[in-house]
């Protein structure tokens, strides 16, 4: 399944406020900060390409502050779904129900118990460095989302209690900085990250709750997991570079640049699309065809901010081009 690139910007955006030199480890695998498109999606296996080379040498400790970088401020469809909801147990039941819109790699679900409910999280992948840094940025991540949607919705901000699935720290500062974001209530050496609750929170009134607004995001919500399972698990060549391609805004790489990304040379890359009938080129054309199509169907943007969001110096070029693909022009389309 595939991913919104927001969860690895917010990454790379916490990364570089804890100090960490994450150009230099872009760099290396042929991507830039700037030209990343934050409405993208990213395919599982470029992913992990990106994290191994983000996390390498990052102690897992240091997730706990890029964690707290994470917002829901980026996740516009699911947090207006999240606050038009009825009460908090609708917007459990959606948030767990849309998880994989969030930052989350891991499991997410709710437990009931007699008196209280949970929260969980269960992480993809304790048992290496890079899997146990991801663990605590999304843990950490989680918990803030947590903080900001009960500040956002206006509704008071119950006692939380924190299990962590972490060994316990025996070094004191290492204590203290679980302390500095979970507060004084946390248990550790869970099986999982429980976050729990008082019981009676459930029945709580969002007062901003609508549920016309709530049908309407709730299909935005389900229109872009939609998106996000097509996926293939085997990635062709060309669906490789397509990929790639998809990640970018403003001026789309070069071939050059995309097969250094890619770690393929550039001409062995140039003779197997041929052998597949078809051409850099042409690869780039669709994708920014499609990016075209997105962009002015979200009705967010005016017809220039298009075109300089796909690499246009003029808004004539992008009108003429798009005029060619579609036989209409921009705004008679839109």
């Amino acid at each position: 399944m595939k991913r919104s690139i927001l969860s690895l910007l917010y990454l790379i955006q916490g990364m570089r406020k804890a100090g960490i030199n994450v150009d230099q480890k872009l760099e290396r695998i042929g991507l830039n900060e700037k030209a990343l498109d934050p409405s993208s999606i990213i395919h599982p296996s470029l992913e992990q390409s990106v994290l191994a080379a983000l996390g390498e040498g990052i102690a897992p400790e240091q997730g706990l502050i890029i964690g707290q970088q994470y917002s829901l401020a980026g996740h516009g469809p699911l947090l207006m779904l999240l606050v038009a909801s009825d009460n908090i147990e609708k917007v459990l039941e959606k948030g767990v129900e849309y998880s994989r819109l969030t930052h989350l790699n891991g499991h997410l679900d709710v437990q009931y118990f007699e008196n209280k409910i949970a929260l969980r999280l269960k992480p993809l992948n304790l048992d290496t460095q890079l899997g146990c840094f991801l663990a605590h940025c999304e843990v950490s991540g989680t918990y803030r989302f947590i903080l900001d949607l009960f500040n956002i919705m206006d509704v008071e901000l119950p006692s939380i209690q924190v299990s962590l699935p972490f060994n316990f720290p025996e070094n004191p500062e290492l204590k203290q900085m679980y302390t500095d974001v979970f507060g004084d209530e946390i248990a550790f050496n869970s099986e999982q990250a429980m976050f729990y609750f008082d019981r009676e929170i459930l029945h709580k009134k969002i007062m901003s709750a609508d549920p016309i607004s709530f049908k309407a995001y709730e299909q935005k919500c389900e229109n872009e997991l939609m998106r996000l399972r097509e996926v293939d698990n085997n990635p062709s060549l060309i669906q490789r570079v397509k990929d790639y391609l998809e990640l970018q805004q403003g001026t789309i790489p070069s071939m050059a640049e995309t097969s250094k990304a890619l770690k393929i040379p550039e001409r062995t890359l140039r003779h197997q699309l041929c052998q597949m009938q078809t051409s850099y080129k042409q690869i780039r054309e669709d994708v920014i065809k499609q990016k075209a199509l997105t962009l002015i169907e979200y009705q967010e943007y005016s017809i220039e901010t298009i075109a300089h969001l796909l690499g246009y110096s003029e808004p004539a070029a992008f009108n003429h081009a798009f005029k060619r693909w579609f036989g209409y022009s921009p705004r008679q389309y839109k």
